[in-house]
């Protein structure tokens, strides 16, 4: 006879499980009447002048009222994405300190009898910081910095990503800004708009400096100890690493790149906007004060020139969207600023009599668009022409292990803090060095260089980072510096007939350790915190000359 076994009903007990697991697990359903995650207790809202928008969901038909500081503002309720949402605007409130804190506010909204809250609230200024893997470097894990190893001989991730130099002393410092408020995104890519995506909601310092952007809180920091009187500043973190400006582009930014009979535009038929949609629409209702960014590396190998008209077709549309999304609440030409590419890989080597040869491509017969880190450089150079724009030139910050995330995060913060801080709250404070004119002297070239202030001086560090192209458009020649004064660059011999000047053309055009590029100008410090300096080096350009010279 046959004996059959019956098998015992494991596959019902894990069922089981699963379903006991899922239902300990599982989220309960938001409450229909809530603030929109992008608002939570201990946050920062935008102050005055400006009025801060607050914004939430709620049931279709329901009437929403918001009170603050004794005001009761009635909520406009509208479908947007599919949801229905409500938005109030509330009165410009002015940061105001008591003692060595600030003022803390509640807001309330009601609907049907139901009440939600917002508490410990500050005003102040609100930035973006956005971009990709270079804007996501943090600060780092406790002890994660080894000044031992600065030459990079052992590998570790202050050579690779994610220690800053003086990491403890950061966080240590960090931690002292309270009157600074984080929040980082941590949503999806999405092929459609999203109302809102995951966040760490509002957080102080203390408890997220180590994972949070560096640049970012170095940026805040020098803003918050330069600015007088000061005011509590709100960070808003949304990157991520590898991706291109295409992704964090609306489909109407794109639009302005197609179509323009070109060898570089997109296809007609192009789509991106993962980012914009999961990690940048979600805050397109919130009044903020700017942007910062860093960016540039994956476009870096196309053509400069699309680059060149992604970025700012960006730029703008995110300042439209950010104006039409807070009802006229946050500035349509709202200050954006960005970090130059940074050196990339091993460093160049100069020779007093070397050439590169001159590759031309479409439209471009001295190829200073062809795809690579200086065509980017170039367009983000470019970029600065757009109205409330800045650029931190950081090239002089490279990492000895030669990549592309360098551990020097200090110098970009500050330089982009002096940008704001000149661009967006009116201080006088010495820029860059910059190239303010070309001229033939004998068989030398003379650069008049403007951007030097009163009382600042021009230094050389090294000789060699100057180029010339000459008439037969062949080569670029090696011209070593032969002086510098206080606003004018010589370096020569020049032969005759000249069609270009360019400067620092390259990758990684320094040395393979910080602060050694060619040319600086002095300035004062922002500040005595580790990593201030008391230098600003020129950043890179190019000077076509059709007439010759």
């Amino acid at each position: 006879s046959i004996v059959k076994f019956k098998m015992a009903p494991v596959y019902t007990y894990s069922l089981c499980l699963i379903l006991v697991a899922a239902m300990v697990n599982a989220q309960p359903p938001p409450p229909t009447f809530r603030f929109s995650n992008t608002f939570s207790d201990d946050m920062v809202l935008q102050m005055a002048p400006s009025q801060a928008t607050v914004w939430g969901f709620c049931n279709s038909g329901a009437s929403v009222s918001v009170t603050f500081n004794g005001q009761t503002i009635q909520a406009t309720v509208s479908e947007w994405l599919g949801e229905t949402t409500w938005l109030a605007k509330l009165p410009a409130t002015e940061s105001v300190s008591v003692g060595n804190e600030f003022k803390t506010y509640v807001v309330e909204a009601k609907s049907n009898g139901d009440s939600i809250f917002l508490h410990n609230v500050l005003f102040g200024d609100v930035w973006v910081c956005s971009g990709q893997s270079n804007m996501a470097y943090p600060l780092g894990q406790e002890g994660c910095w080894n000044q031992s190893n600065i030459n990079c001989t052992s590998p570790g991730p202050q050579c690779s990503f994610g220690c800053v130099n003086n990491s403890d002393v950061e966080n240590a410092r960090m931690a002292t800004y309270t009157n600074i408020r984080i929040q980082e995104n941590g949503g999806p890519l999405s092929k459609v708009p999203l109302p809102e995506s995951k966040n760490t909601g509002w957080v102080f310092p203390a408890n997220i400096s180590h994972q949070f952007s560096a640049a970012c809180q170095f940026f805040a920091r020098d803003l918050y100890d330069a600015l007088e009187p000061t005011r509590p500043i709100g960070l808003i973190g949304t990157y991520v690493g590898g991706t291109p400006d295409q992704h964090w582009s609306s489909p109407d930014a794109l639009d302005k790149c197609k179509n323009l009979n070109t060898s570089w535009e997109w296809p007609s038929n192009f789509t991106d906007s993962v980012l914009w949609n999961g990690k940048v629409v979600p805050y397109t209702r919130m009044t903020v004060k700017g942007a910062i960014w860093y960016q540039g590396e994956a476009n870096a190998r196309a053509d400069g020139r699309q680059y060149n008209c992604s970025f700012p077709a960006m730029i703008e549309d995110w300042r439209s969207k950010w104006f039409e999304g807070t009802g006229g609440t946050t500035d349509p030409d709202f200050p954006f600023g960005w970090a130059q590419l940074n050196s990339n890989g091993k460093a160049y080597i100069w020779s007093e009599n070397g050439t590169e040869p001159i590759v031309p491509i479409d439209e471009d017969p001295l190829g200073v668009w062809g795809a690579g880190f200086a065509s980017i450089r170039y367009a983000q150079s470019y970029t600065t022409l757009l109205k409330n724009t800045f650029q931190a030139v950081i090239m002089d910050t490279p990492v000895k292990s030669g990549s592309v995330h360098s551990p020097f995060k200090q110098p970009c913060g500050s330089r982009l803090a002096r940008g704001a801080l000149s661009t967006t709250y009116g201080m006088t404070l010495q820029s860059y060095p910059t190239p303010n004119g070309i001229s033939r002297k004998g068989n030398s070239i003379v650069i008049n260089v403007a951007g030097v202030g009163s009382g600042a001086t021009l230094e050389w560090r090294n000789k060699l980072g100057f180029e010339i192209a000459t008439a037969n458009g062949k080569l670029w020649y090696t011209v070593p510096i032969i002086s510098v004064a206080s606003n004018e660059i010589t370096i020569g011999p020049i032969p005759p007939h000249i069609v270009a000047v360019r400067y620092l053309w390259n990758e990684s055009p320094c040395t393979d350790m910080p602060y050694e590029c060619p040319l600086y100008a002095s300035v004062p410090a922002l500040g005595k915190d580790t990593g201030e300096l008391d230098y600003l080096p020129m950043g890179p350009f190019v000077y076509e000359l059709p007439l010759g010279l």
